[in-house]
């Protein structure tokens, strides 16, 4: 309930969302980041408590399953970490987007690990601005793993890092406050944003 005594729910998002998203390692951070909407919040607490619904975590829940091999390369069981890093496509986008960030060379292979790194920024902002584009950079990987378990739809490397640039940009360049984030920049330079 709000101070004025009425329900809303955003007022029940807010609840939950600062109950929920507090991680339990990291030195007590909230896993919370402004510049994403909630869902990639929820999505990003989820991956890191290895609470996404992936075929090994399916099958110790005692689903009755065909097979627990990632769907998308067949070569090794489907855990979190192989879905959104190991896996050989999901891989391509990282080292892509890493190669964008100016990174090349640079990978995390824990999704704990990927999650909370801040990309060597030296302001919060710029911390959290890459923490904003390694979180939507995982989901979007989920999601085109889901659009090609469930819909049968391609997984094209060119066509998920288009998604990151588009997709990250539009979250963050409308909730950064602090920041004017200008896409010529964005697509060309982006390494400038973790100033």
């Amino acid at each position: 309930m709000s101070n004025n005594g009425l329900f809303s729910t955003g007022t029940l998002a807010d609840w939950i969302s600062s109950k929920l998203l507090l991680s339990g390692h990291n030195n007590g951070e909230t896993l919370r980041n402004n510049l994403v909407p909630k869902e990639i919040e929820v999505f990003t607490w989820r991956a890191r408590k290895k609470r996404l619904p992936v075929l090994f975590e399916l099958d110790k829940r005692g689903v009755d399953l065909n097979s627990v091999c990632c769907p998308l390369c067949d070569g090794d069981i489907e855990s979190v970490n192989h879905s959104l890093i190991l896996c050989k496509q999901a891989f391509d986008v990282w080292c892509k987007v890493f190669e964008w960030w100016g990174r090349s060379g640079t990978l995390l292979l824990q999704v704990e690990d990927l999650l909370s790194d801040t990309g060597y920024a030296r302001s919060d902002i710029g911390k959290s601005i890459w923490q904003a584009v390694m979180w939507s950079c995982s989901y979007l990987i989920w999601t085109n793993r889901n659009q090609k378990v469930f819909s049968n739809k391609c997984w094209n490397v060119p066509v998920a890092l288009n998604e990151i640039q588009v997709k990250s940009y539009e979250w963050i360049a409308k909730r950064c406050k602090n920041k004017s984030i200008d896409w010529h920049n964005w697509l060309h330079n982006p390494q400038i944003y973790l100033l």
